[in-house]
């Protein structure tokens, strides 16, 4: 009888480590707005659901893991996902850049999104040179 306990904390344990290392992902929309500026921002935001900008370039550098280079393309929705490196940098610096044909870029480099957050980017569309 007592091994069932034993066994019990043994695989609870293993599945703490294994979820504890599941890898973490930064998810988030690209869309169009007076200025151009790269916020984390609750799942339930209501700008999430809006129109999106398609294909926008997203590069984020890892600070904390020697300054790992990681890129995304938003889908045709605007929405993208960038999985990190590692779960230890949750918390440490990262920088976002985002650009996008014909919008001006944003940069940021902020403390890293947590699981529950959402990235969001809005970009400001470029003056047409007769504006």
């Amino acid at each position: 009888m007592k091994l069932k306990p034993v066994a019990f904390i043994s695989a609870l344990a293993l599945s703490m480590l294994i979820i504890g290392c599941a890898p973490v992902k930064v998810t988030g929309k690209v869309i169009s707005g007076r200025l151009s500026v790269i916020t984390s921002v609750p799942p339930g935001d209501a700008r999430l659901k809006g129109e999106g900008i398609a294909f926008a370039n997203i590069v984020a550098v890892q600070e904390a893991r020697h300054n790992t280079i990681l890129t995304a393309v938003a889908d045709a929705n605007g929405m993208f996902s960038i999985p990190l490196k590692g779960d230890g940098a949750l918390g440490r610096p990262i920088t976002f850049e985002v650009q996008a044909e014909g919008y001006l870029p944003a940069q940021v480099t902020m403390p890293t999104p947590t699981p529950n957050q959402k990235l969001l980017v809005v970009l400001k569309p470029m003056r047409a040179s007769d504006e």
